[in-house]
């Protein structure tokens, strides 16, 4: 009773606007106090411990140079260069502009990791174009919010990492466990694309000519280097996840200084603090989202729903049905990460008990969590392309929904096909 109370003090918390990594600690600090009543009291050092040791893993050490080296590509003009260069080899196809969003949003996905700001830096450049150029406002912010989701699944992404933190999974094996679904999602959505394109009559954008493309993939090619450098580094052993961000975030200060020479100083200085900033709200996140999911532990929580599931079915199939329904329901209403780390032990063990890939089962709920993102009425792709384009989150939603119907039919073939999630790590890691 008393964990419910809680629980339901979060959804009202969040709810009413707070900051989710306070709202996850004002629950499990009201749960804490409370069963100081309670015949089992919880130590209160049981808070601030959890605190430091949920936020002491050296695979997060990752999450600040990730971080770090997307910011610094924003400062190098990156963004904008990525876009031409997208443009350059599809803005010609059916589909015009939306099928740059899409390509830029994939190159996008290979540096920063995050749905949230690939959406920000490629909607704000797109959006006002797609716009000028006759596209459906709702549409222009629908397709770009759909393809910002593929930023946590291409590697690097945070989200792997926290999630190979929780459940002791390798970080290498996610990253590239997340190269074929994502690649999945690219060419649903730029099949979408053109799908829309000849129906409602879009008209083509004029191709590139050689010489436009050249100068293009010259200017766009180098930050595409980033995602190969993780990739070959673990493959060939040559680093940890950890060592290959310090390395990229060393790449990428060759490129803005010394290449593109568009980085200052200030700029330098500017993505330092940004990046601090971001680094710390997803460490405060991560922290009393490992509270609440000890409290979770000690109430019988995970031992209950185990149970309640077992109930069901001990079928892996009719369980992965019951589990996505599950979290595409409660991401609707809470960021993918608190939701991760508090879930991630209660599901996992109750999984691979029964014969599935962890591997598999944290690529599937990593994309099922993501999928909250661009679904109301908390969806932050949904919020961010909101304020961008000037419209109301439910104007987003439906002009994107053709293309969440791709990534939703993504997820139910990525659950039941688990070859296109193993496939790579097993040939390449295992």
């Amino acid at each position: 009773m008393l964990l419910a109370i809680c629980i339901l003090l979060l959804f009202v918390l969040v709810m009413l606007g707070m900051d989710i990594a306070f709202a996850v600690g004002t629950a499990a600090l009201a749960f804490i106090t409370a069963s100081q009543f309670d015949a089992r009291p919880v130590n209160p050092v049981l808070f601030t411990k959890t605190i430091t040791s949920g936020v002491d893993s050296y695979a997060m050490l990752a999450i600040p140079m990730y971080v770090l080296a997307g910011e610094l590509m924003t400062k190098a003009g990156v963004t904008r260069r990525l876009i031409d260069f997208a443009a350059s080899l599809v803005a010609h196809r059916p589909g015009g502009l939306a099928n740059v969003g899409i390509t830029s949003n994939l190159f996008m996905a290979g540096i920063s990791g995050s749905a949230v700001a690939d959406a920000a830096a490629t909607g704000s450049i797109l959006v006002p174009e797609m716009r000028k150029r006759g596209y459906a406002p709702r549409y222009a912010a629908g397709v770009i919010s759909a393809a910002a989701a593929m930023g946590p699944i291409i590697p690097p992404s945070i989200l792997f990492i926290l999630l190979a933190s929780i459940a002791n999974l390798s970080v290498g094996e996610l990253f590239i466990a997340g190269i074929l679904p994502g690649l999945l999602m690219y060419f649903g959505l730029i099949g979408m694309s053109g799908f829309i394109a000849r129906r409602n009559g879009i008209p083509l954008e004029p191709k590139a000519s050689w010489e436009e493309r050249k100068k293009a993939i010259r200017a766009g090619i180098l930050p595409l280097g980033a995602p190969v450098i993780i990739i070959v580094t673990k493959v060939a052993g040559i680093a940890t996840p950890t060592e290959a961000a310090a390395i990229v975030v060393a790449y990428t200060l060759v490129i803005g200084f010394l290449v593109y020479r568009d980085m200052t100083l200030r700029d330098l200085m500017d993505g330092l603090i940004a990046a601090a900033m971001t680094t710390a709200v997803i460490m405060m996140t991560v922290a009393f989202s490992q509270i609440f999911g000890q409290i979770a532990v000690l109430a019988g929580l995970g031992r209950l729903v185990q149970e309640l599931l077992l109930s069901i079915s001990n079928n892996p199939y009719v369980l992965f049905l019951i589990i996505n329904v599950m979290l595409l329901i409660l991401g609707t209403f809470l960021d993918a990460m608190p939701l991760m780390l508090i879930l991630s032990p209660i599901f996992f063990p109750l999984m691979t008990g029964l014969g599935v890939d962890p591997v598999h089962f944290g690529l599937v709920m990593v994309f099922n969590l993501v999928l909250g993102m661009i679904t109301p009425p908390i969806g932050l792709n949904l919020f961010v392309m909101a304020r961008i384009s000037g419209l109301g989150m439910l104007d987003v939603f439906r002009g994107g929904l053709p293309f969440y119907a791709v990534l939703w039919a993504a997820l139910i073939l990525l659950t039941y096909v688990p070859w296109i999630t193993v496939l790579l790590p097993s040939l390449l890691m295992r």
